[in-house]
């Protein structure tokens, strides 16, 4: 295959082979479904100790508010909230090994995607796993909130009857009740504003990529092979010249 329409049908015999090689590996490997769920966050982070304080929040850029939430969102605590409410879903390794929560940027969302043999399985982890977490968010919240409020009613309790009538007894009844509030009801965020919904599409073996992939690994190995080929016979010849020429040199030097 040294002329120019054989080397091509090498370079394509080549490509081809390692297409249908990517092709084969895909269909070996299982198949890996996906669902997304989505939770949009308020803007107070920590709503509990506003109330303490009587003051607004101090300003936190967005994306780094949200890129925190994620990442509480991402933790292993919620992994095993989910496997003790849902041991079917497997452990909390394995759930956390199919897991994962992102921020999206310039928002106050973060997207849970779940990973799963079938459709069902990855949208009942994605929402069973974003319930694990808010369920867990509010209770530290409310664990917080009784916390506080217990020291509040013993302040309250130390105040005079005086005292207790006018403002400072006003502003700790205001914060003694909406503390209880918070430890009753929770804060109501985040909100799910998209539950996840089952799809026939498999995320994974990506067969596109892969196929295109080995296409391209094909097309360049075949021709490198071609031109390494190509440049043999000029190496040869060029070595065979060598040789001739240091062996004429070598009988002009003969006596």
């Amino acid at each position: 295959m040294n002329t120019l329409p054989g080397r091509v049908v090498l370079v394509a015999i080549i490509t081809i082979f390692a297409g249908a090689v990517g092709l084969i590996y895909s269909g070996s490997q299982p198949k890996r479904y996906s669902a997304d769920m989505r939770l949009e966050f308020s803007r107070l982070a920590t709503p509990d100790l506003q109330v303490l304080s009587g003051f607004g929040e101090p300003q936190i850029d967005e994306n780094i508010r949200i890129a925190t939430e994620a990442a509480e969102v991402s933790s292993f605590d919620v992994a095993e909230a989910t496997a003790k409410a849902h041991p079917d879903l497997g452990s909390a390794d394995a759930i956390a090994g199919k897991v994962g929560a992102v921020p999206v940027r310039d928002t106050l969302t973060v997207v849970i995607t779940a990973h799963d043999s079938t459709p069902q399985r990855a949208a009942r982890l994605a929402r069973a796993y974003g319930e694990a977490y808010i369920a867990l968010h509010n209770s530290r919240i409310k664990r917080r909130a009784a916390a506080a409020q217990r020291v509040l009613n013993a302040r309250y309790a130390a105040l005079g009857p005086q005292d207790a009538a006018a403002v400072p007894g006003a502003n700790l009844r205001f914060q003694i009740n909406t503390l209880q509030v918070l430890r009753k009801l929770g804060t109501g965020e985040p909100q799910i504003i998209e539950l996840p919904r089952t799809s026939a599409a498999a995320a994974s073996p990506n067969t596109s990529r892969n196929v295109i992939f080995g296409l391209l690994f094909g097309l360049v190995v075949g021709i490198g092979l071609v031109a390494l080929r190509a440049e043999s016979p000029a190496r040869t010849a060029a070595a065979a010249a060598r040789r001739a020429s240091a062996f004429a040199r070598e009988g002009t030097r003969s006596p």
